[in-house]
């Protein structure tokens, strides 16, 4: 009996001896970033082999013990770096050094052009300084008549005011040859509340009197609608509407001579005919317009004959 004990003792030992014997191996190594070769801490390492983490010292370096011989898979994960995996014959009995550089997750990227056309606006505001004007904390607005789709021929003013808010309009005949727009409440008739003007000066002959608009340009010929809220300092005078200003267009400056005709017929024996002209040769710029607009009016005794022209 005690010789079966003995036997079976040296039969486990034996065995317990080469398991023992078959797991001394060791893989350690250090972790370095790829372009100035300083040491990675925190990096983890992953052995799937046994299925176990471990993480990088201060030092870069990381160490996994008692391994059988073999292949060993190692897989390196740290955020913002690119994950490396690695394969590695452990030998019996060794103990292997790896060095492990890591990259960046960065790359280098080619050219892109993109191309897109800049959206056009319908109303603005001004600028802080336009020209010799300061409108630096001034409520104004600008109406580009280019980006606008409104009926020119008649002057609609419900079409070009409507991206104006807080302003109230009259309509008084179908062709917009006076215009009647009040702001903050104001009363819009002839648009006296407001300091109306053509091209920077003014269009009544008093411009404190009443009526304040004689008349209204063409839209046809305009560029852009300036409006300033409120009572406009001394250069505007003290309208509580604020500023109203009508910028003629100027001559085609890339080319000499450019001609428009634009010619409507309408409803109420409606007919606009308006033609311009204009150009740039050397530095001398010229604009001119003329319209004649005609109609029965839609209502007993409203006929109109309008004839308007302008050079600059």
């Amino acid at each position: 009996m005690n010789s079966y004990k003995h036997i079976c003792l040296s039969i486990f030992a034996f065995h317990f001896s080469l398991f023992f014997y078959g797991q001394n191996g060791q893989i350690s190594g250090v972790v370095l970033e790829a372009v100035n070769k300083k040491p990675l801490s925190g990096v983890s390492v992953f052995l799937e082999t046994s299925n176990t983490f471990v993480e990088t010292d201060q030092a870069g370096k990381f160490s996994f013990e008692q391994l059988q011989e073999g292949v060993h898979y190692l897989s390196f994960f740290l955020e913002e770096y690119q994950t490396l995996q690695k394969e590695i014959t452990l030998e019996e009995a060794t103990n292997i050094q790896d060095t492990t550089l890591l990259s960046k997750l960065e790359m280098t990227l080619s050219e892109v052009e993109i191309q897109s056309q800049k959206e056009k606006f319908q109303t603005r505001q001004l600028r802080d300084v336009e020209g010799t004007a300061i409108y630096a904390g001034k409520k104004s607005e600008v109406i580009e008549l280019d980006n606008l789709i409104a009926n020119l021929a008649t002057n609609n003013s419900r079409q070009i005011y409507k991206g104006i808010a807080g302003l109230n309009i009259w309509e008084n005949d179908g062709a917009g040859l006076q215009l009647s727009i009040g702001a903050r409440g104001l009363d819009p008739n002839r648009t006296s509340n407001f300091n109306t003007r053509q091209n920077g000066y003014d269009i009544s002959a008093d411009a404190l009197g009443y009526p304040e608009s004689y008349y209204t340009p063409p839209s046809q010929a305009l560029r852009k609608i300036e409006i300033v809220r409120g009572a406009a300092s001394l250069q505007y005078g003290p309208q509580f509407g604020g500023l109203l200003n009508f910028v003629f267009k100027r001559g085609n400056e890339n080319k000499a001579l450019e001609f428009e005709s634009l010619n409507t017929v309408g409803s109420w024996g409606l007919l606009s005919s308006f033609n311009s002209i204009g150009g740039q040769k050397n530095k001398l710029n010229y604009y001119a317009f003329y319209q004649r607009k005609q109609g029965n009016g839609w209502r007993p005794n409203a006929e109109f004959h309008q004839n308007t022209a302008f050079a600059s």
